[in-house]
Order: C-alpha cells, then sequence, then structure tokens
C-alpha cells in the first residue's frame, strides 16, 4: 500500500500564512491607542484603512457606543448562563426589531459561524442532500461537512454555476427528500453576487430545491432597512424555500449571527436545540445593546442616507479604477474590490510597500482564492473620503508598477490567470531556442530534438526516462483508443550565458483521475460512480514527468545564481502549455523532500506542496555477495526477509528474458490488468497494449517471469511478469508487474520477483535498482529504501481540491 499523507492542504495553508506573517501581509498587530475607522497604525506607520468589512463605518457611530454602554451599565458585562435557561432581556427587544427589519422568523447567535453550526445540523435531515457552491464560506462548508457523520451526502459545484447545479438536481431528485444549495449572497474575496432570482426560479421547478443563503458580506450597505443585497432580490420577502444568514456584525456595526426562516416550525427546532445556542455563551450585553441601537437606526431609514454616502464611494473608486490598467477581477458595486496579482509573492510585496507608503489593503491569500488567483482585495467603507480614495488609486497604480518589475510578473500573466483579457495564445514551433541577457531556453516537442547525451547526462541516468525510453513513451502513448493513454510532451532545457545547464525537465498533457494519490476507499467509491460516469473527477493535467514515469524529474542547478529565473522560465511555459491545452491542474513530481528554500519558492508561486508517495531505491554498492547483502539490512529487513522471502525460495524459479511470445506478452496483459484494478491505491488507467508491445521490442527492457517449482504445479504458466528497463548509467527501474492471485500468496510470488530483480540488477552490474511507489514493506525486506517525495500542485481554481476535501471527510465520517 503506498504510503500517502493526506493534510497536505492544512499544511500548505500553515506555509502561505507562515511566509505571508514573515513578509508582513498577514497577521499584522495595530498600534493605535485609538481607532477612527479612517486610520490604522502598523509597523510605526499611520495609513489609511481600506481593509474594513465595517462598510457603513457604525462600529464608531455615537449611537453604536451608547448603546453598548448604557447595556453595560444596566446588565454588566456578561450574562454567564445558557440561554436553554434564561436569555438576557436585549435578546427579546432584539429578536422583535430584527423580525420588525426582515418580517421573518429570526434566532440570534453568537456569531454566523455559530449560527450554520446550530441551524446546519437541525434543518438538514439524513435523508437530504446537499450541494456547496465551491466558494462559500469556510463556516457553512465546516458546518456541512459535520452531516457527513449522519450519512448526508454532499455534492460540489463550480462556483454560480447553475447548469452544474440542474444537473446534480436532475439526477438525485428521485433520491433525497430535500435538496440544499447551499452559496453565499455576496462573495467575501472579489464582492460578486450569487444569481438570487436565477436560484428561486430553479427552486421553482424543482420542489426538492430549498436554499441556504449566507449574506454576511452583504448586510446593511444595501437593502431597504439594511436588510442586504439578497432580501432586495426578493423584493423584501424572504423566499418561501430559503434560510438566510445575516450579521450583526461587519456593516450592521455590532455582533453577532443571524438566522432568517421562512416558516415558523423551522425557528422553534433550531431556537430549542441548536447545539450552540444550547451549550455556548451568550452575546454578551454590551454587543447587544450596540446591536439594538444599530437595529433601531436601521428601521429610522437613516441607514439609506448611509447607504447613498458609501454608493458614492464606490462609484467613484470604479470611475478611477477604470483610468488605470490595474487588474479588477469583478465590475461590480459591492464595497468589495479584488486587484489580481497571481502569486503570493507579488500579493506580499504589494501589500508590504503599500502599509509602508500609508495605505492598508488585504491581500487575498489561498485558500480563500485559488492558488494562481491571488489578489489585493480592497473594501470601502463611509470611513474614506473622497481624497483618501484617490490616495489610494494613485499609490495603488505605482505600487502596482514596481511589483510587476520586482517579481517578474506581467499584465499578461495576471489576465491569463484570471481569464479577464483572454489572449490567443501563439503555438510554439516544434523546436525553438529563446535568448535574453542571462538565459538560453529550449523547448522541443520530441525527444527526438534534444541531444542524446546531454539529456542522459543530466536526467537520463535518473531512471527509466532516459533519452531511449522517453523514445519508447512518444511512440507508445499516442494513437490509442481511449483519450487518456495520448499524451503530448514538452521538453524544456535552460542554460546560462557559459552554457552550462542550469534546468533540465519534460512535461506531459494527459488526462487523470483527481484521487489518484488518494486513499483507497475514495477511489473505491469514485470507481463506482465512473461506472455511470466515466469522467466523473477527471481532468486534464500537466505533470512535470509523466504517469508512467517516477523519480525526480526535474534537474534543477540551485548553485546557479539564475535557478529561481529558470524556474520562473519553467513556470511561465507550464501556465502557456496549460491554456493551450485547457488542463486544469498543474503538478510537479516526486521532488526530494526537506528542500525549504524550494518549498518557499514554489509556495510564494502559488503552488500547493503535497507529500506524495514513497519512492523505494535499492543502493547496489555496499554488497558483493548474499552474506554482505543481508547485513547491509536493518534488523526488521533482515528478519522480514529471512521469514517472508528467503525461507519461500525454493518453491519458486525465476527467468529472465529479452523478448515474450505473442503468448507470454498476452499472458502477462492479463495479469497485469488484474494488478490494475486491484491496486487502487494509485489509481491510474490501465497502462495501453501498446507500451508493452514496443518494451518487447526495445533492447533496454527485459522481463522476469515467476514459475512454481514443481513438477506437478498446478500452472505451468508464470504466475508473475516483471517489466524492467535498463539504462546506459547503471540504473535498473522495475516498472510495471503483472500478477496471478490465484497463486501468488500461496507461493509469495511477489517477494521472490522483487528478491531476483534485486539478484538481477546486480548481475548486470548496476549500482541502483528502482522499485517505484506502493508495497513499501515488501521492498524494504529486499533491501530498498524508502525515499520521502514531495510535489507542488496548483488548479486553475480551487473546485478540483474542495472536492478532494469534501470526499476525504465524506470517507473519514
Amino acid at each position: 500500500m503506498a504510503k500517502i499523507i493526506h493534510n497536505n492542504i492544512l499544511d500548505t495553508v500553515d506555509s502561505v500564512f507562515s511566509i505571508s506573517k514573515e513578509k508582513r501581509s498577514l497577521h499584522l498587530h495595530a498600534e493605535d491607542e485609538t481607532l477612527d475607522g479612517r486610520h490604522l497604525t502598523i509597523n510605526g506607520k499611520k495609513a489609511l484603512h481600506f481593509g474594513t468589512c465595517g462598510y457603513l463605518g457604525l462600529e464608531q457611530h455615537p449611537k453604536l457606543k451608547q448603546g453598548a454602554i448604557d447595556a453595560i451599565e444596566k446588565y454588566g458585562v456578561q450574562f454567564p448562563m445558557s440561554r436553554t435557561y434564561i436569555s438576557n432581556p436585549l435578546y427579546k427587544k432584539l429578536e422583535e426589531k430584527i423580525h420588525e427589519m426582515y418580517n421573518a422568523p429570526v434566532v440570534i447567535s453568537k456569531n454566523c459561524t455559530l449560527a450554520h453550526l446550530a441551524t446546519i445540523p437541525i434543518v438538514v435531515r439524513e435523508n437530504d442532500l446537499i450541494i456547496l457552491d465551491h466558494l462559500v464560506h469556510t463556516s457553512v462548508q465546516e458546518a456541512a461537512k459535520k452531516m457527513l457523520s449522519q450519512g448526508v451526502k454532499i455534492e460540489m459545484i463550480r462556483h454560480n454555476n447553475l447548469e452544474m447545479l440542474e444537473n446534480i438536481i436532475e439526477k438525485n431528485r428521485s433520491k433525497y427528500d430535500r435538496i440544499w444549495y447551499m452559496a453565499d449572497g455576496v462573495y467575501s474575496m472579489y464582492g460578486d453576487y450569487a444569481p438570487i432570482k436565477e436560484m428561486i426560479a430553479l427552486a421553482e421547478k424543482y420542489d426538492q430545491l430549498h436554499l441556504y443563503v449566507d449574506d454576511a458580506h452583504g448586510t446593511s450597505w444595501t437593502g431597504k432597512f439594511g436588510t442586504g443585497y439578497v432580501m432586495s432580490q426578493m423584493d423584501h420577502k424572504l423566499y418561501r424555500k430559503m434560510i438566510l444568514t445575516s450579521n450583526l456584525g461587519k456593516a450592521f456595526g455590532a455582533c453577532g449571527g443571524l438566522t432568517l426562516f421562512p416558516n415558523e416550525e423551522f425557528q422553534r427546532k433550531v431556537n430549542v436545540f441548536g447545539g450552540p445556542l444550547t451549550f455556548s455563551v451568550q452575546i454578551e450585553p454590551p454587543t447587544l445593546g450596540a446591536a439594538l441601537a444599530s437595529a433601531e437606526l436601521h428601521l429610522s431609514g437613516e441607514v439609506h442616507e448611509m447607504q447613498d454616502e458609501l454608493r458614492t464611494r464606490i462609484n467613484y473608486f470604479n470611475s478611477l479604477l477604470k483610468q488605470t490598467n490595474l487588474p479588477l477581477v469583478e465590475e461590480n458595486d459591492s464595497p468589495i474590490f479584488f486587484i489580481g496579482v497571481g502569486t503570493m509573492d507579488m500579493g506580499n510585496y504589494l501589500v508590504r510597500e503599500m502599509t509602508n507608503d500609508g495605505v492598508y489593503v488585504n491581500i487575498g491569500p489561498y485558500p480563500a482564492v485559488p492558488v494562481k488567483n491571488i489578489g489585493i482585495r480592497i473594501t470601502i467603507s463611509r470611513h474614506n473620503t473622497l481624497e483618501d480614495i484617490e490616495t489610494l488609486v494613485d499609490k495603488l497604480e505605482y505600487h502596482f508598477e514596481r511589483a510587476l518589475e520586482f517579481n517578474g510578473q506581467t499584465l499578461e500573466k495576471i489576465h491569463k490567470a484570471f481569464k479577464m483579457n483572454p489572449s490567443i495564445i501563439k503555438k510554439q514551433e516544434k523546436s525553438v531556442v529563446i535568448n535574453n541577457q542571462h538565459l538560453k531556453i529550449q523547448l522541443s516537442e520530441s525527444i527526438l530534438e534534444v541531444d542524446k547525451k546531454e539529456w542522459d547526462e543530466h536526467l537520463g541516468k535518473r531512471g527509466m526516462f532516459d533519452w531511449n525510453g522517453l523514445n519508447l513513451l512518444e511512440r507508445s502513448y499516442k494513437g490509442n483508443e481511449l483519450e487518456a493513454n495520448n499524451w503530448k510532451f514538452r521538453y524544456l532545457i535552460i542554460k546560462d550565458a557559459q552554457d552550462e545547464v542550469v534546468l533540465m525537465t519534460f512535461y506531459t498533457s494527459t488526462l487523470y483521475k483527481e484521487d489518484i494519490f488518494s486513499r483507497a476507499s475514495i477511489s473505491i467509491a469514485l470507481e463506482e460512480e465512473r461506472k455511470v460516469n466515466p469522467n466523473y473527477m477527471v481532468s486534464r493535467g500537466i505533470f512535470i514527468g509523466s504517469l508512467f514515469t517516477e523519480g525526480n524529474h526535474l534537474y534543477l542547478n540551485q548553485e546557479s545564481s539564475h535557478w529561481k529565473d529558470a524556474l520562473n522560465k519553467l513556470i511561465d511555459g507550464l501556465y502557456e502549455f496549460q491554456e493551450e491545452e485547457n488542463a486544469i491542474n498543474i503538478m510537479f513530481r516526486d521532488l526530494e523532500a526537506g528542500n525549504k528554500e524550494m518549498d518557499d519558492f514554489m509556495t510564494e508561486s502559488g503552488f500547493v506542496k503535497m507529500d506524495l508517495p514513497e519512492s523505494c531505491i535499492a543502493d547496489l554498492t555496499t554488497w558483493n555477495n548474499e552474506e554482505e547483502f543481508i547485513q547491509s539490512l536493518t534488523k526488521s529487513s533482515k528478519k522480514g526477509f529471512k521469514h517472508y522471502v528467503k525461507k519461500h525460495e525454493h518453491q519458486c524459479y525465476v527467468e529472465f528474458k529479452d523478448k515474450l511470445s505473442e503468448d507470454e506478452l498476452a499472458h502477462a496483459l492479463k495479469l497485469h490488468k488484474a494488478v490494475n484494478d486491484k491496486n487502487i491505491a494509485i489509481n491510474s488507467y490501465l497502462t495501453p497494449d501498446k507500451v508493452f508491445e514496443e518494451m518487447v521490442e526495445d533492447p533496454n527492457w527485459e522481463f522476469g517471469l515467476v514459475y512454481i517449482n514443481r513438477d506437478n504445479a498446478e500452472t505451468n504458466r508464470p504466475i508473475v511478469y516483471c517489466f524492467c528497463h535498463k539504462n546506459e548509467h547503471k540504473v535498473y527501474s522495475f516498472m510495471l508487474v503483472g500478477m496471478d492471485y490465484e497463486y501468488i500468496y500461496d507461493y509469495s510470488g511477489y517477494r521472490l520477483a522483487l528478491w531476483a530483480l534485486v539478484k538481477r540488477a546486480k548481475e548486470l552490474g548496476c549500482t541502483q535498482a528502482n522499485f517505484g511507489i506502493s508495497a513499501t514493506m515488501e521492498k524494504k525486506r529486499v533491501g530498498a529504501r524508502p525515499q520521502q517525495r514531495v510535489g507542488y500542485f496548483q488548479a486553475k481554481d480551487n473546485y478540483a481540491l474542495e472536492m478532494m476535501e469534501t470526499t476525504i471527510a465524506k470517507e473519514r465520517d
């Protein structure tokens, strides 16, 4: 079984945030003695504040402050009881005011996160289906995922893709009592909107469809009485099949979460036993006092004047942005704006420089946005004057240009990353050489256009992907019936001015199963789905190396002063190939673990670090005979070799051949398919027959056949076939296997095959034997040592990652 660590996304978030903290764009502290909403003091610098969610500035309003003070005087600083017993007197008054605003039954929670945790487990039942917009707020997603333990199924759609939503509804409408679609009203990063009217039309079309919408970022700054964006799309009347979450914080000016219900029964059930409402402390009296004062202000109509003032500022900011080349990702009239920068490196630089120059803006980091869609999040509030907004635009334009130059970024790359300004990507000639001041770049479409000696000297000596091996793969992975078995290859060589290779690699475009390295139980569930929908969670990806080859496919001379420039050129080339192929993902595979400098560079370039399966390698230089071999093993491996391998050596014999007959090849293909079907821990497509047909004609391949060693054996056919590559640099690679599971366990055929391969590689004078991934314990018994490998993954959006996290969470429960 392949050893895979599944907490990669959490590790990556830790890495992303830690780097941003070091570069002073996240986890900052305001240093002011008092706050006015317009300015913040950060790292000793007084800065204009364009990062607040208090869009109307109500957190500084005198009426709210006085409401908090009066509540403290009357009720103290807290009311330390569960609401199940007794609620603070202010709760009832606040609930009445909120009901008057929304004209709907309401439950008040301490914050929106707890509102979701209180509501979703009550209203969603075991025979319901949840469908998440993949950008819906994390607090909604986490509350929804808790339902997996109750057997509730969760699906996910791409952002605002109602066609995808309808397809899932059509497929599942007869299976579930209710289908819940969960989305945000206003999305917190880009400031774009959910298509509320279209969602309601879909709910009218399908009786099973119910809507659950979080409008935390839409509250107060728009809508009648400040009831928010979603209510404004429903003529201020809550839709009969919608549960709406709103906010007493952010633009409302206080703190707390609101859940509005279409009927009294839902409200009653949540209020009676909505988890956090029962077991958590109540909202503190001063916060309730401020919220009550804000509700009264909203109902008075004064909020509409504030909305107009904010709208004037939003419109002014929009008008100034149109006079610049700043890449605004979404044009809208919300107070949230997102300027694309593409990478964490540029985002960190821009936030730091802007803050030092007296303007504070937020970075929009992964995982709040896709890894290659990092940006600067700007919010406009009533605290900002028109002059402040002019200063913001002037300084943002200035520092943006400097950031492009400093980070080697271009507007064209940003436009492509955000699909803002689609441009025709010019197809490269089959082999081109590009020169700049420091680097010479050769990009080729075939290994035939690459110098054999140079390739093998840098990369080919590592394993099967030498010049000859890649030539075989090119011939094999084209013209096949299954699209997943037709690949495109690219070869990149980057040299410095002295003609020394700085970087060398190859990469491929192919369809792959997104669960390729997931837990076996996940892949088993997905394969059931693929019986009906063969392309379910299948994507086109760009891989450094290929899905056939194993090992470190990237030669990178980090001693060179140009290694980062060269790596940036590679990433640029990958992006171009990604657009050309319309691929979803890019993956660097099988790099050596523990290279912090590389980890940080790739993280800031927008890639997610992943721990990959261990790769097993046997060093053949430490022994010359069997006795020395046994002594070279670890204590546990030595015991395992004697008990599980040597003890059974008499049961089988192994024959090595340069070619296979037609009958042997047909039998080998049958046994290989059996392995592919069984080894779901590495869930890949079946290797095409053409690969094997090419192998038997290629002098660089040989085949180990394991037979039962008895005259009256149950079968006289091989029970194991090993497909092995020999390169010119004394590296022996065990690439594929076919096994007869009817006999393999009784006769220890696989273990004996591994031992035979070790002896064969030694006999051929090889110094290293590559045993690949999976079956690590078995390979350790014959002297292979597991090497921890990492990869770096990037998707066009977070959908694939969110889907995988949802699937993993489902499998855990």
